[in-house]
């Protein structure tokens, strides 16, 4: 509790001001006392007051109209308005407005000390709800997601434009492109923002509990519903509800989830009572939607409901400028987790980086940047700390010189093993199961070549 808190006395009765006053300083708190509502006003545009308590009736400028200045210019401070016998109606229509509490006059000292201890205890929790909120929004900052690339700058300004709206989003991009970190952004901006983010992988869960997971059951409904549970998207109420992988939702919960997102509505499984639920959709993809529509595992009414907005994010390779910015933003974050002293990353370093493809995106780069600082012996990174793929990425031409043909024809066969491994990785993005299917080889010993040339199938997922 805050002993020195400024409170803001409005009345414009001499008596009960100075009373009142005497009280509040009595209780160790620093009184304001203000006669007139319009210089009240002045001082609230000004100053910041900890509560303000204030008359309902007085001449020229009124309670209600001080109470509607303090909500545009410090809706972070509790009100709490003096009421006389007979003006109940207007208390009602002033905690409307958003009055905090009300003192009958006349009041007693201890009755003024506990609605102040409330008043002060309310003011704290907006302080600290507002303070959750700036880091929230910190942390989901254009900042932090590096990019001043024009492609980026369209996605940045796409953010802007769809956050205070409650238009459903679908992001569509490669894996790895940073869809959720959009999303979350997207969330950070709304004003749903103080309100739940609940972030649903559709390819994680089995189908068969993906529905009880997503609307909820009653107790009894199926073996092992011991007890009542709400689902995902009724937690979701009220703030933003992010799909991902959204091609792998199962198609039989596509119609459920499309009435649910319409009438605002849902059913437990095993339940009869309609619950009201509001939430937002962002929607997230790497695969080509209208892809999935032709092969009869999206419905369309469902695919026109998810993508009101889209915001397509582009792939690393198709913004070189970002590279080096997001590459020294990895190595500073990387870095505050590592015992290491490593100042700086090699300009040779940053010219493979920007040469090379980046099949993983922004997620594989970050690997790199990691393995590059778990690697590094001296105080720089080197070429010698990026992966083989990176470091031998660019080389057009094999070169022979003093060499046996014996070893010529080990480091030819050497390098068409790595690209070949390397195509299938992005063909298949990093399934080493459906790369040794085409290999017509063991995953076993896929995984075995693939550890020869140190390469990682994770950073291609």
């Amino acid at each position: 509790m805050n002993a020195t808190a400024k409170i803001l006395i409005v009345d414009d009765e001499p008596e009960m001001l100075s009373g009142c006053a005497k009280i509040i300083r009595s209780l160790g708190y620093q009184p304001f006392p203000i006669q007139d509502g319009s210089l009240a006003i002045k001082l609230i545009k000004e100053d910041e007051f900890d509560i303000i308590l204030c008359d309902l009736l007085m001449p020229e400028i009124d309670g209600m109209q001080v109470l509607k200045a303090i909500q545009t210019y410090a809706p972070l401070t509790p009100v709490i308005v003096f009421t006389a016998y007979g003006t109940i109606d207007r208390v009602v229509n002033a905690l409307k407005i958003g009055a905090f509490d009300f003192i009958e006059k006349p009041f007693e000292t201890d009755y003024l000390k506990v609605v102040l201890q409330k008043g002060l205890e309310q003011r704290n929790l907006f302080l600290e709800r507002a303070n959750l909120i700036h880091l929230l929004e910190d942390k989901y900052s254009f900042e932090n997601i590096i990019g001043q690339s024009p492609a980026m700058r369209r996605v940045f300004e796409m953010v802007e434009s769809v956050a205070q709206s409650d238009a459903n989003v679908l992001i569509t991009g490669e894996s790895g492109t940073g869809k959720e970190l959009i999303a979350r952004s997207i969330h950070a901006r709304s004003k749903r923002r103080t309100k739940s983010f609940v972030p649903v992988n559709c390819g994680a869960f089995p189908e068969n509990l993906f529905e009880a997971e997503l609307f909820g059951y009653e107790k009894g409904a199926f073996t092992g519903a011991t007890q009542n549970k709400i689902g995902l998207l009724e937690f979701a109420t009220n703030g933003t509800f992010f799909l991902d992988e959204v091609c792998e939702f199962p198609l039989n919960l596509q119609t459920k989830l499309l009435r649910v997102l319409q009438d605002q509505q849902l059913r437990h499984l095993g339940g009869n009572e309609l619950i009201q639920t509001n939430v937002r959709l962002i929607s997230a993809t790497n695969r080509n939607m209208q892809q999935a529509l032709s092969n009869g595992i999206m419905r369309e009414d469902f695919y026109y409901r998810l993508n009101v907005i889209n915001i397509e994010m582009p792939p690393l390779r198709e913004r070189k400028e970002d590279i080096s910015l997001l590459a020294k933003f990895l190595f500073q974050k990387i870095l505050k987790s590592s015992p290491k002293i490593i100042t700086d990353i090699d300009n040779d370093v940053i010219l493979l980086l920007e040469k090379y493809n980046w099949p993983g995106n922004v997620r594989e780069l970050e690997n790199v940047i990691e393995r590059a600082v778990t690697l590094a012996k001296g105080d720089r990174i080197t070429t010698n700390e990026l992966p083989a793929e990176i470091n031998t990425e660019n080389d057009s031409t094999i070169t022979f010189n003093n060499l046996s043909l014996q070893e010529a024809k080990k480091k030819t066969i050497s390098e068409l093993e790595r690209k070949y491994l390397i195509n299938l990785l992005k063909k298949h993005k990093g399934i080493v199961t459906k790369i040794a299917d085409e290999a017509g080889m063991t995953r076993r010993n896929i995984h075995r070549i693939l550890n020869n040339h140190k390469i990682d199938p994770n950073s291609w997922r």
